[in-house]
C-alpha cells in the first residue's frame, strides 16, 4: 500500500521545518479524546503508538522503541493486532482502535476511532477466559446507601443490589472477592469521601478503575436509560421501584457501555435485583480461607472446592457452576429443585454419560449469541452456532422428558427465566435456524467478510456460476486458444499473463505474417510480439471480475443469513441457558458418582447433622480409603457450640473446614461427602482460621485476626455457621486466653450461632454452658510413639503434643530436647533460662527435688536413648544431644523423643497440613 502521507519503511514521517506533519496533528487531536486509552493509530499495514503510549507499550510487550525527530514510537502489524490486544487487556489496559476510513489519495487520509476495547467490555473470544465470567461493575453513593451493579457483556447477564452504610465495606469486599471484576466505574466523589471503600477498590489486583464525574450518576437519567434498553414503560417488571438506589449504578453502567462498546447491546434485555437473604453471605476472608475457587498459595483453582466438583464439559456450564458455588442459595425449595435434576442424572449413568458426551461438543452458545446480537459474529461464529444448535437438538433426543408436553409431568425445572420459558414450540424455530446455517455457511469459513470463503456451494446459483467461471477460467482460455490456433494456423500460439498487461497472445517472429486482422498489438519483445483480442479482453474481465463479484456477493449473502439468524437470538439464549444448567447438574452428578457423595436433606431448622463427613478436597488428593470420616451434631435447640481441642496436625483444621464446605455444597445444590447429612439453612458462613497479616494495610497478624473476629461478632446471627480456629494466639498467653474466653461466651450467650471453635487453650474446656460440648482429636500412644488418629471424640484433649508435632515438621533433635527441658521448667513454675551455669545447677536441683530416685531417672534416660533415630542423627546433633543429656542426667523428659517424619512439602496447600503429602486429583 502506498503511503501518501510520507510514511517510509512502515514508519511515519517526522516534523517538517520544526513543525508537525498533518498526520501527527491528526494523531494528537484523536489522542486528546482518548487520554486514558492506548491509541492504536492505523498507518498502512501497521498500528502505530507514539509518545507516552509508545514508551509504556514497548516495555509491556517487549517491542522495539524507535523515534523520529525525538518523538518516541513503536508499532505492530495490523494483521497480528489481536494477540497484542489480548496481552494488553490481561495487563489491565484499554485500547482505542483508530482505523483509516478513506483510501490513499491526495491529502490526509480520514481516520476515526471505531472501537474502544476494555477488559470489562470485550466480547471477542480471543480476549476472554472461556470458563470464567467477565464482569464490568459500577459503584455509586445513593443517599444513605451504596448502589452496586455489574454486567457480563459477553453473555448479557446484568445484576444490581445495594449496600446499607453499616455493612457497605464488608459487602463490597465480599463482592469483589466473589466476582473477580475486571473493570469498575466509580463516582469520583466516592473515592474521596469513603476512604475504606476506596482502599478496597484500589487493592484489587488487575482491576481497571474508571473515575466518572458525579453528575453522570443521576437516578432520572439512569431510569430512562434502563427503560430504553429494556424497551419497557417502567421497571417494576424487574422488581425495581421508581426510587430504587440500584437504578443509579445500573444506568451509569449502560452509559459507560455506550461510550466504549459503540454498538447496540440488544442481548442485555433484563436485570436481576438480588439481596435480602436470597444468597448465603460469605465474606471475603471466608472465601479465601475455605479456598472455594482460588487457593491461598498461587491463586489458581488447584486444591480448591471448584477443582473437585468441576466435571463440566462446556464453558457455559463451568461459568454457571462457578457462579453457583460462590452464591449458595438460602431457599430450600430452589435448592431441592437443583438437587432433583442432579439426582435424576445421578441415578441414570447411561443417560449421564450420553449427555456429557454431547455437552463436550457444544460450543459456547451464550457468548456466540452476544456477538450475534451486537452484529459482531463472523463466519466461524455462525458455523459454531450451527454446531451448538445441533448439539442442543441431540440433547432433546437424549432426554426426551427435558421439555415435556402439557399433559406430562415436569422432569426438569430450570431456574433461569429464559430456560424456564423454553418449550416444545421453540424447537421448530431452532431446527429451521440450524438448517439455514447448515445450507448457507461453509466448513472452516473465513473470519473476514472481505475475503470470500463464507458461503457453502449450492446455496446460491448466481454465486456458484461465478465460482465456476473463476475456477474454470483456465479451461475457458485453453478452449479459446485452440480455436485461434486452428483459425490462424499458428501452432506455436500461446496465451500468457503478467501483472502489467494482463492476458495476451504471444507470437514468435517467424509467425508474424499469419497474425489475423482482429489481433491487436500490445507489446514488442525480442522473440516476437504480444497481442490481444476483444474476446480475450472480455474473458480476462470476466475472470478477474468474478473474484471481486464473488467476494461482494458472499458478503451480501452472509449478512442476510446473519440477520435472519439474529432474529432467533432469544431462543438461542434460552437454549444456551438450558445447556448450561444441564452441564452444571451433570458435573455435580458425575462428581457425586465418582467420589461417593450423597444427597443432603435441607430445612430451615438451625441444626447441622453430618454422619461420616469428609473434607471433599483433602479426600480427593489422598489415596482411596485413607481419609478418616467424622460425625458432627450441632443443634440450636440442644448443643450448638462445640469446643475442639487437640494437637496440631491431628485434624482439627480439616474437621472445621469440612463442616463449612459441606454446608456450602449443600446450599449450592450439590451432593455432599458424607454417609448422611441434614443441613439447616445457614444465612452466613464464617471461617476464621490460620494466621495471616496485611502489611499493606498496616495490619499485623493479630490485628488482622481481631478484625475478622470483630466482623463475625457484629454480623453473625443464630442462623449462621461459625468456624473459628486459634482465636487469641497472636498475642500474649494471658491476653489471648482472656479474649478467646470472652469470644466463646459472646457466641454462646448472645449470638447463639452454630459454632465450631478450635483452640490450644485447654483452659476453655472449663467453660460451663448447657449449649456447649467439648470435643477433641483422638491421639494414641503406641510403643513410645504418638499416633494421630484424626478421629473426633468426646471430651477435651489431655495435652497438646506440641513437641511431637514439631518433630514431625523436622525440628533438630537438639532443639526438641531443649524445648522439652524448658517445658518441664515452665510446668514447675520457673522459666528455663539459657545461662550455662544456671542451667546446669537448676537442672540438677530440679531433677533431684522432683524425682528423688536415681533409678527412676535412669529408666527415663534409657527410654530417651531407645527413641532416638540414629540413622537421621547428624554428628553435630549427636554432640549437642550428649551435652544436653550430660547436663540433665537426672532430669526425665515427660514424653519420648518423637520419630522424625518426612516434612510436608512447602508447595502443598495449608489445608493438607493434617494429612501430609498429597497427590493430584
Amino acid at each position: 500500500m502506498p503511503f501518501p502521507e510520507g510514511r517510509r519503511n512502515g514508519r511515519p514521517p517526522g516534523g517538517n521545518g520544526g513543525g508537525e506533519s498533518p498526520m501527527l496533528e491528526q494523531y494528537r487531536r484523536i489522542k486528546r479524546d482518548h487520554r486514558d486509552n492506548v491509541l492504536f493509530f492505523r498507518l498502512g499495514d501497521f498500528y502505530e503508538m507514539f509518545q507516552e503510549d509508545a514508551l509504556e507499550v514497548s516495555t509491556l510487550l517487549n517491542l522495539t522503541l524507535t523515534s523520529r525527530n525525538g518523538l518516541p514510537m513503536c508499532g505492530i502489524p495490523y494483521h497480528a493486532a489481536r494477540s497484542y490486544i489480548a496481552r494488553l487487556l490481561r495487563l489491565g489496559k484499554k485500547i482505542a482502535v483508530c482505523e483509516q476510513l478513506s483510501g490513499p489519495g491526495k491529502g490526509l487520509i480520514e481516520r476515526r476511532v471505531v472501537e474502544v476495547i476494555t477488559p470489562g467490555t470485550t466480547v471477542d473470544e480471543d480476549f476472554l477466559e472461556q470458563g470464567s465470567s467477565n464482569y464490568l461493575a459500577c459503584l455509586a453513593a445513593a443517599g444513605r446507601v451504596f448502589s452496586f451493579s455489574y454486567i457480563d457483556l459477553s453473555t448479557g447477564e446484568f445484576f444490581a443490589t445495594n449496600f446499607p452504610p453499616e455493612t457497605a465495606a464488608g459487602s463490597l469486599a465480599a463482592e469483589l472477592e466473589r466476582l473477580d471484576i475486571r473493570e469498575m466505574v466509580v463516582a469520583e466523589s466516592l473515592l474521596g469521601d469513603y476512604p475504606e471503600m476506596a482502599r478496597l477498590i484500589a487493592e484489587r489486583p488487575g482491576m481497571v478503575i474508571n473515575r466518572w464525574a458525579d453528575w453522570l450518576f443521576d437516578i432520572e437519567r439512569g431510569r430512562e436509560k434502563l427503560k430504553r434498553q429494556f424497551k419497557t414503560a417502567g421497571l417494576k417488571a424487574f422488581g425495581i421501584e421508581d426510587a430504587a438506589p440500584e437504578i443509579i449504578s445500573a444506568g451509569a453502567l449502560l452509559d459507560y457501555l455506550d461510550d466504549t462498546a459503540q454498538s447496540f447491546i440488544p442481548h442485555v434485555s433484563a436485570i436481576k435485583i438480588y439481596g435480602g437473604g436470597e444468597f448465603m453471605e460469605i465474606d471475603d476472608a471466608t472465601q479465601r480461607n475455605l479456598e472455594l475457587v482460588r487457593n491461598l498459595r498461587d491463586g489458581s483453582d488447584r486444591f480448591t472446592l471448584l477443582e473437585v466438583i468441576d466435571e463440566t464439559k462446556c464453558a457455559m456450564g463451568r461459568r454457571l457452576l462457578k457462579r453457583r458455588l460462590l452464591h449458595p442459595l438460602c431457599g430450600v425449595e430452589t435448592i431441592n429443585k437443583r438437587l432433583d435434576i442432579v439426582e435424576v442424572l445421578y441415578r441414570d449413568q447411561t443417560v449421564l454419560a450420553a449427555l456429557r458426551e454431547i455437552l463436550g461438543k457444544t460450543p459456547d452458545l451464550e457468548r456466540l449469541c452476544s456477538r450475534l446480537a451486537m452484529d459482531k459474529a463472523h463466519g466461524k461464529d455462525l458455523f459454531s452456532i450451527k454446531n451448538a444448535l445441533s448439539a442442543f437438538l441431540r440433547i432433546r433426543e437424549t432426554l426426551p422428558g427435558l421439555f415435556p408436553s402439557e399433559d406430562e409431568a415436569d422432569s426438569f425445572v430450570f431456574e433461569s427465566p429464559e430456560a424456564g420459558s423454553f418449550g416444545q414450540n421453540d424447537f421448530a424455530a431452532i431446527e429451521a435456524a440450524r438448517e439455514l446455517l447448515e445450507r448457507g455457511i461453509c466448513e472452516n469459513p473465513s473470519i473476514l467478510v472481505t475475503e470470500g470463503g463464507l458461503i457453502r456451494e449450492g446455496y446460491s446459483a448466481e454465486l456458484d456460476g461465478l465460482k465456476t467461471l473463476r475456477d474454470s477460467g483456465r479451461e475457458t482460455l485453453e478452449d479459446y486458444l485452440e480455436t485461434e490456433r486452428a483459425s490462424t494456423g499458428i501452432a506455436s500460439l500461446k496465451i500468457r499473463y503478467n501483472r502489467l498487461i494482463g492476458y495476451f497472445f504471444e507470437v514468435t517472429k517467424t509467425q508474424l505474417s499469419r497474425v489475423p486482422a482482429h489481433f491487436i498489438r500490445r507489446q514488442g519483445i525480442a522473440a516476437g510480439e504480444r497481442f490481444t483480442t476483444e474476446r480475450l479482453a472480455a474473458l480476462e474481465s470476466d475472470i478477474n471480475g468474478a473474484s471481486e463479484k464473488i467476494v461482494d456477493l458472499e458478503r451480501k449473502l452472509f449478512l442476510e443469513i446473519r440477520e435472519k439468524t439474529k432474529a432467533e437470538t432469544e431462543r438461542f439464549t434460552a437454549a444456551a441457558k438450558c445447556a448450561a444448567e444441564l452441564d452444571a447438574a451433570a458435573s455435580l452428578a458425575c462428581a457425586a458418582a465418582r467420589r461417593g457423595w450423597v444427597r443432603p436433606s435441607l430445612d430451615t431448622a438451625a441444626r447441622l447433622s453430618i454422619s461420616a463427613g469428609r473434607h471433599p478436597v483433602v479426600e480427593a488428593h489422598l489415596p482411596s480409603g485413607e481419609f478418616i470420616p467424622n460425625d458432627l451434631e450441632l443443634d440450636f435447640e440442644g448443643t450448638a457450640f462445640a469446643l475442639i481441642t487437640g494437637p496440631n496436625m491431628a485434624g482439627k483444621s480439616t474437621y472445621l473446614r469440612q463442616a463449612a464446605l459441606i454446608v456450602v455444597m449443600a446450599q449450592t445444590g450439590s451432593f455432599v461427602p458424607a454417609l448422611k447429612a441434614c443441613v439447616g439453612i445457614a444465612d452466613r458462613v464464617y471461617c476464621r482460621v490460620g494466621a495471616s497479616d496485611n502489611l499493606a494495610r498496616g495490619e499485623s497478624t493479630f490485628l488482622a485476626e481481631m478484625n475478622e473476629t470483630a466482623h463475625i461478632l457484629r454480623t453473625a446471627t443464630k442462623q449462621s455457621l461459625v468456624i473459628m480456629d486459634e482465636v487469641g494466639r497472636g498475642t500474649g498467653t494471658a491476653d489471648g486466653l482472656a479474649i478467646a474466653w470472652a469470644v466463646c461466651e459472646e457466641l454462646l450467650e448472645h449470638i447463639r450461632a452454630r459454632t465450631l471453635f478450635a483452640t490450644h487453650y485447654h483452659e476453655l474446656a472449663g467453660i460451663s454452658h448447657p449449649r456447649m460440648i467439648n470435643r477433641s482429636m483422638d491421639v494414641a500412644e503406641r510403643g513410645g510413639e504418638i499416633v494421630f488418629l484424626r478421629r473426633i471424640r468426646d471430651g477435651p484433649a489431655e495435652q497438646s503434643y506440641g513437641l511431637h508435632a514439631a518433630g514431625l515438621a523436622g525440628l533438630p533433635v537438639s532443639v526438641l530436647n531443649r524445648a522439652a527441658f524448658v517445658l518441664e521448667e515452665i510446668r514447675g513454675g520457673k522459666p528455663g533460662r539459657k545461662t550455662p551455669e544456671n542451667d546446669r545447677a537448676e537442672s540438677r536441683n530440679k531433677s533431684s527435688a522432683r524425682d528423688g530416685s536415681s533409678g527412676r531417672n535412669l529408666e527415663r534416660f534409657a527410654r530417651d536413648l531407645a527413641a532416638l533415630d540414629l540413622d537421621k542423627l547428624t554428628p553435630l546433633d549427636a554432640l549437642n544431644l550428649l551435652q544436653t543429656l550430660k547436663e540433665r542426667y537426672a532430669c526425665a523428659l515427660r514424653q519420648p523423643e518423637p520419630k522424625r517424619a518426612e516434612p510436608v512439602r512447602p508447595s502443598e496447600p495449608s489445608l493438607f497440613e493434617d494429612y501430609g503429602p498429597v497427590r493430584d486429583v
